[in-house]
């Protein structure tokens, strides 16, 4: 990647002064130079004239001023003729992959860019830059190849464009699976955080509903308990509380009061059946209480 400086080669014989303007751009006397080619620009025919373009852009190239020296060498393309334009289309093309492998170096080593003040928009992506660049520099090295074929320096640049194209877009690649995976993060975390969520929500009355068995109740029984207590064909019942209505078991008569209209041997067989009811009920409440002290008997 080199300029065609092709001066000397490409200057009619007659034309002193486009030799001079040589002289002063190797001299970096960019000013004294250019005033030159504006007074040998009104002079000659027009291979002279195009000739002085390419004198001009060279020029503007070695003081750095691309886009004066392309718009040169353009002019140079269009007008010359023979190794003339030859060299003013693989001019172009330098210039253009100079530019490229600025942006390019970039791209590979980005440095920290400064905050951008409110209101403006960011700087150029060096990506798409470097990009449009190699573009430009292909273009110009293609046409150039059509012409000549088994240029050495042209295929050697044209190769190292299809090179850094290639790497770019596996760079861009590479950019839109890392903002993709940045942005599933970012809606995740917001289905998190976002309380309007049903399924959040959801999760949320799950884990809220669900005891926390290192924060039970000690005093309120365990279920499990409960089951196991079911399934104990060991575990002896608690004694039933006594039914004074049970089958069996008869309530104590209340006596009748005497009536004056009984006789003596009614009155008499009447306490003779009182006496016995009341001896019946005493043996019934003796069995009744040992019964009692059978069931409630407690193995300690």
């Amino acid at each position: 990647m080199k300029l065609a400086l092709l001066l000397l080669a490409l200057l009619p014989p007659q034309k002193q002064g486009l030799k001079d303007v040589a002289e002063l751009a190797r001299a970096g006397k960019k000013d004294e130079a250019l005033a030159l080619c504006d007074r040998l620009k009104g002079e000659g025919s027009a291979r002279q004239r195009a000739a002085v373009e390419y004198a001009r852009g060279v020029v503007h190239a070695s003081a750095g001023e691309r886009p004066p020296a392309a718009e040169s060498f353009q002019h140079a393309r269009a007008e010359g003729s023979g190794e003339l334009r030859l060299a003013s289309m693989y001019n172009l093309g330098s210039l253009a992959l100079e530019q490229g492998e600025e942006w390019f170096k970039k791209l590979q080593a980005p440095a920290p860019a400064p905050p951008s003040p409110q209101g403006q928009p960011p700087g150029p992506d060096p990506l798409v830059q470097a990009r449009q660049s190699y573009l430009a520099a292909r273009q110009s090295f293609l046409e150039r190849l059509k012409a000549q074929w088994d240029d050495a320096d042209t295929r050697a640049d044209v190769e190292l464009v299809q090179r850094r194209l290639k790497r770019l877009d596996e760079i861009e690649k590479q950019r839109k699976e890392e903002q993709q995976k940045k942005d599933q993060e970012k809606k995740d975390q917001q289905k998190q955080q976002d309380p309007k969520d049903p399924k959040s929500q959801q999760e949320k009355s799950d884990s809220k509903d669900k005891p926390d068995p290192d924060k039970q109740d000690p005093q309120q029984p365990d279920p499990q308990d409960k089951d196991k207590d079911k399934q104990d064909p060991q575990k002896p019942e608690p004694p039933k509380p006594e039914d004074p209505t049970q089958p069996g078991e008869q309530q104590q008569p209340q006596p009748q009061e005497a009536q004056p209209q009984l006789s003596k041997e009614e009155l008499t067989r009447l306490l003779d059946k009182l006496q016995q009811l009341e001896d019946q009920a005493a043996k019934l409440r003796a069995q009744i209480h040992k019964a009692r002290r059978v069931a409630v008997k407690k193995d300690w």
